[in-house]
């Protein structure tokens, strides 16, 4: 009799219980991040000699239906996707500095400071063509600083935005570090915690977006990150990730525990670091080799030239201004444009050749041995390629990102229908379990009306 009355009770506990899970799942079939649970059972049996007599069901635990390794690669995909995609940000806004639809880009302004030369030469006498001259030039050494400037300001706020990320970072780890507690705890005592499980996905994730990591579960339940081969959090610590920039030298390094460098190279911190490191210095590098060609190479030639009013050899440039952010037309020029060099001979005001041998310069290869203006536009052009480059992979990327999250959808995702059949199921069960205790007192009933 005691064995019905264990039988039947075991049954209304475990049908309760799924019946308790299944309602949870119904009702965050809508919650981001939620992961279906069900209740795992096994058989209770008893041999005695050659019978084997059951004794109901028990509850061993409630199983999060979930594929960790889905998770895992999945988040290898999105931490190439935040880099990606803060690339193609930055490259956008720098895009839309150096190419424009007003036709005043940086390859135009060179062009047309050449004609202007091409035009002295042919009239070197003419004050209009020398004044439209100066005029020209000092659109182009604009332009150079212009350009300059947003790449600086545009690396400053790189850095900014990185020290952020590094912050956020750091918060994710402290929030993980807290759910691991939970979760080994709850795993120590015998009931899993499936909500700060979750929870831990959903971090994971936002990690996953601003840097490249590896993941490892432990025995206990926690787990452990590594960041360019260095732990930053265990079950027992989090660590805390700090910034070191080198502004002169335009580096940018982020350190961890005692002081070790993290090589980092995915997630969005991976690609403020490329950009702040390596991406802006290179087009500035590109942008001062264009400004010291044509103030080196105009120069030469412009020295040993003359002007209307005298015989004095002069820069068009000034000298030690060689960079993008530094070039200067000769104040003496601006003050007066009659003593652009134009002549070969002195005295010979007509003289157009040096001039003609300044505008010659356009086809000359002075970089790489590639012509100056074909050099500029490939300068110009570099963040549309890039973004161009970008965009190619980033769609393969989420592609492969959205394929993962429907195979984990499909595992760990509520489907309604499913969840209310289970629901009739385990109803029924609960049904059945109480009328075998129904019947067990009965039949309790029964005998103790025949004792008595």
């Amino acid at each position: 009799m005691n064995r019905l009355f264990e039988i039947s009770r075991s049954g209304l506990e475990s049908a309760q219980r799924s019946l308790t899970l299944t309602s949870n799942n119904i009702v965050n079939a809508d919650t981001p991040g939620y992961t279906r649970q069900r209740v795992d059972k096994t058989p209770i049996g008893l041999n005695t000699g050659n019978t084997s007599i059951g004794l109901g069901v028990n509850i061993s635990t409630a199983t999060r239906l979930r594929n960790d390794m889905n998770d895992v690669l999945t988040n290898q995909k999105r931490q190439e996707f935040g880099f990606m995609s803060y690339k193609n940000q930055v490259y956008e806004r720098l895009q839309a500095s150096m190419t424009t639809d007003s036709g005043g880009d940086l390859d135009v302004r060179i062009s047309s400071f050449f004609d202007m030369f091409s035009e002295l030469a042919n009239d070197p006498q003419d004050t209009s063509v020398r004044n439209s001259l100066i005029s020209e030039a000092q659109q182009l050494t604009s332009k150079f600083k212009n350009i300059d400037q947003t790449l600086s300001d545009t690396g400053e706020l790189i850095a900014d935005t990185a020290q952020s990320t590094i912050t956020n970072i750091n918060q994710i780890l402290k929030d993980l570090r807290t759910l691991n507690d939970s979760v080994v705890q709850s795993t120590y005592r015998g009931a899993p915690d499936p909500t700060s499980q979750d929870m831990r996905v959903k971090k994971l994730e936002e990690l996953a977006r601003l840097v490249d990591f590896t993941q490892t579960n432990a025995d206990s339940g926690a787990i452990e990150i590594r960041i360019g081969g260095i732990r930053v959090l265990d079950d027992e610590q989090a660590f805390e990730l700090k910034a070191d920039v080198s502004p002169n030298d335009q580096k940018f390094k982020v350190r961890v525990g005692v002081g070790a460098i993290i090589d980092i190279s995915g997630g969005e911190l991976g690609a403020q670091i490329d950009m702040y490191s390596n991406n802006i210095p290179d087009l500035r590098a590109n942008l001062d080799q264009i400004a010291h060609s044509l103030v080196t190479e105009i120069n030469n030639i412009h020295r040993t030239g003359f002007g209307l009013t005298d015989t004095i050899g002069r820069d068009f440039f000034v000298a030690s201004g060689t960079q993008a952010g530094t070039i200067t037309i000769n104040p003496d020029l601006i003050a007066n444009p009659d003593h652009i060099a134009a002549s070969a001979i002195a005295g010979e005001a007509g003289n157009g050749d040096v001039a003609f041998q300044i505008n010659e310069l356009r086809n000359a290869s002075l970089i790489d041995g590639r012509k100056i203006v074909d050099q500029t536009i490939e300068i110009i052009s570099a963040p549309g390629s890039e973004i161009y480059s970008l965009a190619s992979q980033m769609e393969t990327n989420e592609a492969e990102i959205a394929m993962l999250q429907t195979q984990q959808e499909r595992q760990s995702g509520v489907n309604i229908d499913e969840e209310l059949a289970n629901m009739i199921q385990y109803q029924n069960a609960y049904q059945g379990a109480a009328r075998v205790m129904e019947t067990a007192r009965e039949l309790y009933d029964t005998l103790l009306g025949i004792v008595a």
